[in-house]
């Protein structure tokens, strides 16, 4: 009975979503966008795509006169890795033996984003997401890896599941984000900067194993300390600094496993993972010094060498417990990469550990890895 009552809220507030875009999409021009892709750990170290975001975003009728008005279309399909270092029956932090399982991810988001000013610099969004997971035993169960052996889930849950409870579910949260956005971004030359703040709300009226609201910021700024361009306007070097902070506090009795993959204290500082550090309140800072090498073939595919530092601090109480969390997280190290366009960005980095620990690698101080970008 409850589940039926929590899916009929659910269909009122997409029909009622859907109901408001409508005069815009029946005047609309469209275009394709790639959000993003993951890759699972155990599939040629992630480096492949198992999961990608993309849709469609549409340009409507302005709600404003002269300011773009765009509703935004996207859906995700994935298989991925998860590592949990949270007792599921105590919810206490562990730092041996994680809870690690695959998972079958799906989420769809629908949105309207509305430009304000003559310049459009100011953006803002509103929106509905959904997703649903289907939690798998890992492909290398009977392995034995430096966190401990890897069991089946139902040999890790033999205890009890009190704390993540089913690992197989469908979350609803609305959204509404603000973005002021000064950055010049010339690929090769970055100056400027650029502010966001998100707040996503999951309420439990609209979900059965979901209660929590999460809010974001980042503050991104860029500025060229040098550039030398060939006769054509094609990059010959260029020397940039980057700086990026940014802040989260997840609040609720119930805070969903993809909301703390996303707003953790390990997802901030380079060199750790996502699950490792989850104190409910983070504040991180990236410093990064770019030296981009010469467009050898045409503008905007070139190589480059990235110097990094991070900062980060968690506080608060580990996720969905009362239990204090404080941890202090530090790295420096190096990135070489190679870009092609504003879309693709692939390369390797290596992050020495200053502060805290590794609990994936917890031998190493040196933690190198592949990364990858794509947007579009």
């Amino acid at each position: 009975m409850q589940r039926k009552t929590v899916d009929r809220r659910k269909t009122i507030c997409i029909s009622i979503f859907l109901l408001f875009l409508l005069p815009s999409v029946l005047f609309a021009s469209f275009s394709f966008a790639f959000d993003s892709w993951e890759g699972h750990p155990r599939i040629l170290s992630g480096l492949v795509p198992t999961g990608l975001r993309a849709g469609t975003v549409v340009k409507g009728v302005p709600l404003f006169s002269e300011w773009d008005t765009s509703i935004l279309l996207l859906g995700k399909a994935g298989y991925h890795e998860r590592m949990l270092w949270q007792d599921p029956v105590t919810g206490m932090v562990r730092t041996t033996n994680p809870v690690i399982y695959d998972y079958l991810s799906f989420d769809w988001t629908l949105g309207v984003q509305q430009s304000i000013g003559a310049e459009q610099k100011h953006n803002l969004f509103l929106g509905y997401r959904g997703s649903f997971e289907y939690g798998l035993d890992s492909m290398i169960v009977g392995d034995t890896l430096s966190t401990g052996a890897v069991q089946s889930l139902s040999s890790y849950l033999a205890a009890g599941n009190i704390y993540y409870g089913p690992l197989t579910m469908f979350g609803t949260s609305l959204g509404v984000s603000y973005r002021y956005d000064a950055l010049d971004d010339l690929l090769s030359t970055l100056d400027g900067y650029r502010l966001s703040t998100v707040l996503w709300f999951g309420p439990k009226l609209l979900n059965s194993n979901a209660s929590y609201t999460l809010v974001e910021a980042e503050l991104l700024g860029a500025k060229t300390l040098a550039s030398v361009r060939e006769n054509d306007d094609r990059n010959l070097y260029s020397i940039v600094v980057v700086d990026r902070l940014s802040a989260s506090a997840a609040f609720g009795t119930t805070i969903s496993l993809p909301v703390q993959q996303d707003s953790s204290l390990g997802s901030k500082v380079r060199g750790f993972g996502t699950f490792e550090y989850l104190a409910d309140m983070s504040i991180a800072n990236q410093l990064d010094l770019r030296f981009n090498g010469p467009e050898s073939f045409t503008k905007g595919i070139f190589p480059h060498f990235i110097c990094f530092y991070d900062i980060g601090y968690g506080f608060g109480n580990a996720y969905n417990t009362e239990v204090a969390a404080s941890d202090f997280l530090s790295s420096v190290g190096v990135r070489v990469s190679f870009s092609l366009l504003e879309y693709f960005d692939i390369g390797y980095q290596m992050s020495y550990l200053l502060s805290g620990t590794s609990r994936t690698q917890p031998t190493n101080v040196m933690v190198g890895e592949l990364v990858g970008r794509i947007t579009f």
